[in-house]
């Protein structure tokens, strides 16, 4: 158990931005919000860490905390129910290098680095491609279930996905580390709020005040570890840093990601890096109603995606994020996904029984006409260019399709043809966040180290940029988890 006591150390409190922007600047350069300082607390409770977010980030720092012999408690701001937070709804997919040469760490760096167009962070992904293997492994031997990694084309990696499958895999893996961490003597703290991290006189962080079930408490220790994940859900971030309109966009992950974590690392002095713009936001196109698991990110590459007025806008082989900002800019910013029984047979089956599971629309016709009926586009041009796209086909690309089509082109020619829509962009996640090092230690802008302070995550690091391959992100908050875990129990 915790130990309760009265405050008598010497210390001061950072406000933390309870409020939506709370103390960032707009791009306009107008204040978002301003926030007051919480009651003082009547008790406080020390721990040796201190984390923040239940997401696979916070459990890997307090899973690997415990192991080290810390004594750690982890702070949730939601129910327990909504244990995971944005991994909860991850597909489940950890991206691995193709095995464990330095070759394969150094092609899996270089994809990354290639989809992030050179300015994602190379010293994670090489952290990603060193540690994953064993920090999968770690999770294992923890009794965390995993299928057997599988090569995962067109890129060159391994996706090693959570059993007992794809978007059923991490609701298994939060029950399991829910009844988990506290046998190894973590305490859980759901529906409560961190609101401020606690500076002693000396500038290091030594512990957060928050606001739940039991009141205001300070949750005092010799480090805290920020992975609250990002600001996908909260709309005044999205619009002075990404967007104008990007609030109104549908948000396929947590929507009490709201930059919590990020807020209260900058109002102790932290940097922020990579939030600016469109290149800041994982974007997909999803089904209107279902936006966790109905999107076809899979299926994107080897389709056609068809606008309203019946043409293609975009080289689908780029992937699905790719794909999923291209849609902002076409009428009506919907599109639909063709394919034909061909495409079903060979990798849309499974998205096919997700979206039948949960009852979602899969339109299908035995022509190609039929099918322009359904979706709601007009007939001539879309069989037109089906017509062209089949003819520029050759050897796996279409380099002669409007757009081209760089690789993964298959002709849309056997019935009956199938088409998910209308399919519209939605936030999975962002990119930008709290500035770390590679020993996960929160970073000032001119990269002087905040004492006391770690940070792990979607909020930290600044991993990726514009886009990424699928199941980095996993991999990415279960490795600087553990480095942050590691360091702050040190």
């Amino acid at each position: 158990m915790s130990k309760s006591h009265t405050m008598n150390v010497s210390r001061r409190v950072v406000l933390a931005g309870a409020g939506a922007g709370a103390g960032l600047m707009g791009m306009s350069g107008a204040t978002l919000a301003s926030v007051s300082l919480l009651p003082t607390p009547d008790r406080s409770e020390t721990y040796d860490v201190v984390v923040i977010g239940s997401g696979i980030a916070g459990c890997a720092a307090a899973l690997q905390a415990a192991d080290a012999g810390a004594k750690v408690v982890l702070l949730e701001k939601m129910q327990s129910v909504w244990m995971g937070g944005n991994s909860l709804l991850a597909g489940g997919g950890f991206a691995m290098p193709l095995d464990a040469t330095d070759a394969a760490r150094r092609v899996f760096v270089a994809e990354y680095e290639a989809y992030c167009l050179g300015r994602g962070n190379s010293t994670i992904f090489k952290l990603m491609a060193e540690n994953i293997d064993d920090d999968l492994a770690w999770l294992q031997m923890h009794g965390v279930a995993f299928e057997a990694p599988t090569p995962w084309p067109p890129n060159q990696i391994r996706m090693a996905i959570a059993s007992p499958g794809f978007f059923a895999g991490m609701p298994s893996v939060f029950r399991h580390l829910r009844s988990l961490l506290p046998e190894l003597g973590v305490e859980l703290k759901f529906d409560t709020k961190a609101q401020q991290l606690v500076m002693n006189d000396a500038g290091a962080v030594v512990g957060v005040r928050a606001v739940g079930r039991a009141g205001v408490v300070d949750y005092l220790g010799k480090s805290v570890v920020i992975a609250a994940g990002g600001y996908g859900g909260n709309t005044a971030l999205l619009e002075a840093y990404s967007d104008p309109n990007a609030g109104a966009m549908m948000v396929r992950g947590i929507k009490h990601a709201t930059g919590d974590g990020l807020l209260m690392a900058q109002q102790a002095g932290a940097g922020l890096k990579g939030m600016g713009g469109l290149m800041a936001l994982h974007i997909a196109a999803v089904d209107g109603v279902e936006t966790a698991a109905g999107q076809p990110a899979s299926v994107v590459p080897h389709a056609i995606s068809i606008n309203r007025e019946g043409k293609r806008f975009v080289d689908e082989s780029k992937g699905y994020v790719n794909h999923g900002k291209a849609v902002l800019t076409q009428p009506g910013q919907s599109t639909s996904l063709v394919f034909d029984q061909t495409l079903r047979d060979s990798v849309a089956e499974s998205v096919m029984a997700t979206f039948a599971r949960l009852g979602l629309t899969v339109h299908q016709a035995d022509t190609l006409e039929a099918l322009a009926a359904l979706i709601g586009v007009p007939v001539a041009p879309f069989v037109q260019t089906v017509t062209e796209f089949n003819a520029a086909v050759a050897d796996g690309a279409a380099p002669g399709a409007v757009p081209p089509k760089a690789t993964l082109a298959n002709r849309i020619e056997t019935p009956p043809f199938y088409a998910f829509s209308p399919l519209v962009p939605g936030i999975t996640l962002t990119f930008g966040g709290i500035m770390i090092n590679d020993r996960a230690q929160v970073l000032e802008a001119d990269g002087r180290v905040i004492a006391g302070l770690y940070a792990a995550g979607e909020g930290a690091g600044a991993a990726f940029f514009h886009d990424y391959i699928g199941g980095g992100s996993l991999t990415n908050c279960l490795v600087m988890g553990r480095i942050a875990g590691r360091q702050a129990a040190s």
